[in-house]
């Protein structure tokens, strides 16, 4: 597990997810994320898997130049499905759409929509 002290969180909004290259550290058990070749984000691979549900759902965005289509959403994707996980508060079908063979395409409404009824269930989330 590295260190993410060197992460700039008020920039990640600036760094656009389609212009990154997530990069797998089996070694560390990390999942690095560099922008331009540098690393700018890097998560441990919890067991809940919360950040790679969180870039599979942001690489079926149909949309992948959308402004939203940040890192700093890319983080609250990923805490939403951390939350909803580790709390019960059992909104899967608002994350991963209600189909449940296929991961329906990520909108900016359903993201949103989803922190605020995590919130709305749960005053104690981190998001």
């Amino acid at each position: 597990m590295k260190s993410s002290e060197f992460i700039n969180w008020d920039n990640l909004k600036n760094i656009p997810f389609a212009e990154c290259q997530v990069v797998e550290d089996k070694e560390n058990k990390d999942i690095d994320i560099y922008y331009r070749g540098e690393m700018v984000f890097t998560d441990y691979d919890h067991v809940g898997h919360y950040l790679r549900n969180a870039i599979a759902l942001f690489q079926t965005i149909r949309r992948k130049n959308a402004d939203w289509v940040n890192l700093a959403n890319l983080w609250l994707l990923r805490n939403c499905i951390r939350e909803n996980y580790n709390h019960g508060i059992g909104i899967e079908d608002m994350i991963f759409g209600n189909d449940v063979d296929t991961l329906q395409p990520m909108t900016k409404q359903r993201l949103f929509a989803a922190a605020k009824e995590i919130q709305r269930r749960d005053k104690y989330v981190t998001l």
